[in-house]
């Protein structure tokens, strides 16, 4: 099933981590096992003048956990291992005992990730999983901030901050509650005059793209709290004014009450008034257009370039929408032979319809109708007489790199089209999601997509050219080229004729022409 399985060991400074990843022929990455404990190391940092420096305990704390994870790899018979250390190890001064006593203990070689390396291979898998070609990436772990700015998909600038949300809440809460108003001041004051510091970040006006458990948990809360109607965080979009919702929610919540808020892991109670803090300071420095989340960072930075390395560069940033298509091809049973001649169709019509001056092209536009076109009703496999509100929860509730969460919702509404008042059923638990307008131009998108799908009913192929033509007296006539008898064809397109005639300003009929008369 994979050519091979990697797992990556994040040692962090709040958490230690194992993900275990297959690699299956296409160089997708599969989640085989994610584990993780809350070591906390950098509380076994002791600080005196001379730095910082891990105790003992920290260290047979770090050993006992690995040893376990090792296990694991065996039983899952992985192919290669990379333990990984970041802030919590890369800060103390007794580093090489820590290594030396890992090597000894149980056999492995931990690497310690630089501040530019965990810079690097975060915006590196956010490149690989996001659309954004101009962004502000931070990456927050317990100890260290990693913020990066990258242009045209390129890093141009970045800069590890030595603060983390356990150093925050050490430095800033020590003896005080988790929401002490002056605490709260403080970090955000000291946490601002770090990201003034920096002359690349102010007032970039860019999107900020997040990644990491505080991002994700911030999230998570944000949409329980909100009612949010879809699943995933990935491609998820926050305001400044949904930052401050969460960070309220959390000020306003007694500690012994904060693991009962919905979204937010027990082992971040403490922490993450904190991280919303920086968040929060983050977006006004930049002055962000918005706040979006990622759920690919450093460990799969890590395994994407080793992929990348060792196979010649098989997974490019400008293709992650149409990786992600292929991947749900890949996965569920989907007629691609088939699939690929109601894409050519759309396509055709699309275009036609576009010389036609009844839909403004757009590159956008046409990217979606082909993706839609290809994973038309493909949830037909789990029921036939359900297929729309099958495929339009499936698309909706994945999380899909490359994909925003209303161009998910975009997709899943074209590609589950049955007709209007199911369309319009769907997009019940999304008021104000799109205007007026635009629910029209997808309405009428779909009809394009269910009309082709009735050019190939009896699976045959018969269809040939498509010459859709403006009369003089304003209506249209749709010639349909075939080769032999099309009756199914026939029988479908005539009755499915109107959902394509009402992306028209005219009246539409349908023309034959068997080629094989001829």
């Amino acid at each position: 099933m994979y050519r091979e399985k990697i797992a990556i060991v994040d040692i962090g400074s709040n958490t230690i981590r194992l993900v275990i990843y297959g690699i299956d022929q296409d160089f997708f990455l599969t989640e085989v096992i994610n584990i993780k404990t809350p070591a906390r190391l950098s509380q076994h940092l002791i600080i005196d003048e001379a730095g910082k420096t891990m105790d003992q305990a920290g260290i047979d704390k770090l050993v006992y956990t690995l040893e376990s994870f090792r296990l694991v790899t065996e039983e899952h018979q992985v192919n290669t291992i990379k333990p990984l250390a970041t802030a919590a190890i890369r800060q103390s001064r007794n580093q090489a005992d820590i290594l030396k006593q890992v090597k000894d203990r149980m056999g492995w070689q931990i690497e310690i990730v630089p501040e530019e390396g965990e810079a690097t291979y975060g915006q590196y898998a956010i490149m690989h999983s996001t659309s954004f070609q101009d962004a502000i990436t931070i990456d927050i772990g317990g100890a260290s901030c990693e913020i990066t700015l990258f242009e045209q998909k390129k890093m141009k600038a970045y800069h590890s901050f030595p603060f983390g949300t356990v150093s925050l809440k050490e430095q800033f809460f020590a003896d005080k509650p988790h929401n002490d108003p002056e605490a709260m001041e403080a970090l955000a004051k000291f946490v601002n005059k770090q990201f003034k510091g920096l002359d690349w970040l102010k007032k970039a006006k860019l999107p900020i793209v997040a990644v990491g458990g505080s991002a994700r948990n911030v999230t998570l809360v944000h949409q329980r709290a909100t009612n949010y109607p879809i699943a995933g965080v990935h491609g998820y979009h926050l305001s400044l004014d949904d930052l401050r919702l969460t960070l309220d929610l959390f000020q306003n919540t007694p500690f012994d009450k904060m693991s009962d808020i919905d979204g937010l892991s027990s082992d971040r109670v403490d922490i993450i008034i904190p991280a919303n803090l920086v968040f929060i300071e983050l977006f006004n420095a930049v002055k962000a257009t918005i706040f979006s989340i990622s759920m690919q960072g450093l460990r799969e930075g890590i395994a994407l370039e080793y992929i990348n390395s060792k196979y010649q560069s098989p997974i490019d940033t400008e293709l992650i929408k149409a990786r992600s298509i292929r991947q749900v091809i890949n996965v569920f049973p989907i007629n691609v032979e088939g699939a690929q001649l109601r894409v050519n169709a759309c396509l055709d019509l699309y275009r036609q319809m576009c010389d036609l001056e009844q839909f403004d092209y757009h590159y956008k536009t046409q990217e979606v109708l082909e993706f839609a076109a290809y994973l038309y009703q493909f949830g037909s496999f789990i029921s036939a007489e359900a297929e729309s509100q099958h495929t339009f929860y499936l698309l909706s509730n994945m999380n899909l790199f490359g994909f925003s969460h209303i161009e998910r919702l975009r997709l899943a509404l074209l590609s589950s089209y049955r007709n209007r008042s199911l369309f319009n059923q769907f997009l019940e638990d999304f008021d104000n999601w799109f205007k007026d307008d635009t629910q029209d131009e997808l309405q009428k998108l779909g009809g394009i997509i269910k009309f082709c799908q009735a050019l190939n009913d009896s699976e045959t192929a018969p269809i040939g050219q498509l010459n859709l033509t403006r009369q003089e007296d304003g209506d249209y006539v749709l010639n349909i080229e075939h080769n032999g008898p099309i009756v199914a064809e026939k029988y479908r397109a005539d009755r499915h004729l109107k959902h394509l005639a009402r992306a028209l300003d005219g009246n539409l009929s349908l023309t034959y022409t068997d080629l094989s008369l001829a």
